[in-house]
């Protein structure tokens, strides 16, 4: 067995595991006038049809989230939503998420699809969570979530790290949008059980 084939076996086994044993969260929702930036020294990425970025307590290395779209403005339905690193701690370059990281943690699970209408798809550490992704009414492509009984757009989501072992721990996460109806400002506040 090569090195690269025990990575993917390993990466398979850690992934079924995982969706085996799925944590429970807590979720507190409030409201605001404003999206609340947890770590202002951190960078907001800018990045052309973004959609969202995961940001984390260890550095402000980011995950960001874009749309991909197709030579009429269209969501691309053979890859609609590609997931990659802004190293911002290093130098800002891009990097691709590495196989542990699509398998357990950032990586993208697109749902069947049709040809119209939204994407909807969840993220490897929380596929419990589903995500739609569609154009708004300027042909934006836009994430939006369910929060409680609220459709948000995604904005960010914060992850409280603790590190540590093989694979680190996020006992807490934050997800940050806005409100499509009434255009307030959602935290949800997830905390492990």
């Amino acid at each position: 067995m090569s090195i690269r084939q025990g990575v993917l076996s390993i990466g398979v086994l850690l992934a079924l595991c995982t969706t085996v044993d799925a944590r429970e969260f807590t979720s507190t929702v409030s409201e605001s006038g404003a999206i609340t930036r947890l770590r202002p020294e951190f960078k907001i990425p800018d990045e052309p049809n973004q959609l969202f970025y995961v940001q984390r307590s260890p550095n402000s290395n980011t995950v960001i989230y874009t749309a991909r779209l197709d030579a009429g403005g269209a969501l691309d339905r053979r890859e609609p939503v590609e997931g990659f690193w802004r190293k911002f701690n290093i130098d800002g370059t891009k990097q691709p998420l590495n196989i542990i990281e699509r398998m357990m943690a950032y990586g993208v699970r697109t749902d069947r699809m049709g040809t119209n209408g939204p994407v909807t798809f969840t993220i490897a550490a929380l596929p419990e969570r589903k995500i739609s992704v569609s154009l708004d009414g300027n042909k934006r492509p836009q994430a939006l979530l369910q929060v409680g009984a609220r459709t948000i757009r995604l904005a960010y989501v914060y992850l409280h790290v603790v590190e540590g072992g093989f694979m680190p721990d996020v006992p807490e996460l934050d997800i940050f949008g806005t409100d499509i109806a009434s255009g307030k400002a959602v935290h949800e506040n997830l905390v492990q059980k």
